[in-house]
């Protein structure tokens, strides 16, 4: 239903802190304070004054600038006091809770909001919140982001609930599982796999110089569609292994030579198999840099 005049706004009328203890019949200024906290009425019609059981005339008896109620007459020692300022403009001077005074049952349950962010830190470093689509807990400091224990209790991640993904525990192992089955976990000697391993084979791009970049796979293949080099590998790493499958096409009769780095039995290089589409295999290790230990299986089929 429409308003004549101006609208009424939603607010609580609050009874103003007693001041008459401030009375000496030569102070005419007085903070105003509700429950200890100052209150700002907005207007001297916002708020109802009595002295001495006498209703004071706003604006005339008395005045209002943000918390400050001024009287024209400074009130005698021993006149009561009472006030109450108004729910019309309170909203718009609303006070602020005491430090550690809020509970969490005055919290609404759940906290629903969309991109709403909970942040901690003196910088905002850690963040929590949804955004409608996806959850995050986001660490945008520069130090780490740590889940931790108490030093007796596992640290899990799941995807879903009763289902591991992956569990770190303390002073021991820490598992990574693949439908609830563990299949990777740390030991002191190293690593325990369980079940099999796969590495995928990355396709080289042909070409006169052939360089391998051992950062894409630890397996590799090419068909050669002439004589070619293979250079030095890019990015190699000591102990990396795997294999690479070199093809002739459908002419045949390619040949590959090889950089310094790749060293074979001997000290020769293979001398592939030359029939169309027929397949030679090198598996080699790198024992250091440019130092890569081949092995050569010629004609597979």
């Amino acid at each position: 239903m429409a308003y004549i005049g101006p609208e009424p706004k939603l607010g609580r009328n609050r009874e103003v802190d007693d001041i008459s203890g401030s009375f000496n019949g030569s102070t005419t200024a007085f903070t105003l304070q509700v429950s200890g906290s100052n209150v700002s009425p907005g207007t001297a019609n916002d708020i109802i004054v009595s002295l001495g059981g006498v209703i004071q005339n706003p604006n005339q008896d008395y005045t209002i600038a943000a918390s400050t109620l001024t009287f024209t007459t400074a009130p005698a020692s021993g006149l009561s006091f009472f006030a109450l300022v108004l729910g019309q403009s309170i909203d718009s001077s609303v006070v602020s809770p005491a430090d550690g005074s809020v509970t969490y049952a005055k919290l609404a349950s759940p906290i629903a909001a969309d991109n709403e962010k909970i942040k901690f830190g003196t910088g905002n470093d850690l963040e929590i919140y949804h955004d409608g689509s996806n959850s995050y807990v986001n660490n945008t400091g520069t130090g780490f982001l740590i889940l931790q224990g108490n030093g007796s209790s596992d640290v899990s991640i799941r995807a879903v609930n009763g289902e591991s993904g992956v569990v770190v525990k303390p002073n021991a192992a820490a598992e990574l599982y693949h439908n609830n089955v563990k299949k990777i976990e740390t030991a002191s000697g190293g690593i325990s796999l369980t079940g099999g391993a796969a590495a995928n084979i990355t396709a080289l791009s042909d070409g006169a110089t052939i360089t391998i970049d051992m950062a894409t796979a630890c397996h590799h293949s090419v068909t050669l569609g002439g004589n070619r080099t293979f250079a030095a590998p890019s990015n190699q790493v000591v102990g990396q292994a795997g294999s690479i499958f070199i093809t002739q096409d459908g002419s045949g009769s390619r040949t590959a030579a090889f950089n310094a780095a790749f060293k074979f039995v001997g000290g020769t290089a293979p001398t592939l198999t030359t029939g169309a589409g027929l397949t030679d295999r090198i598996d080699y290790i790198i024992k250091s840099s440019n130092v890569i230990h081949c092995a050569v299986s010629l004609d597979v089929k």
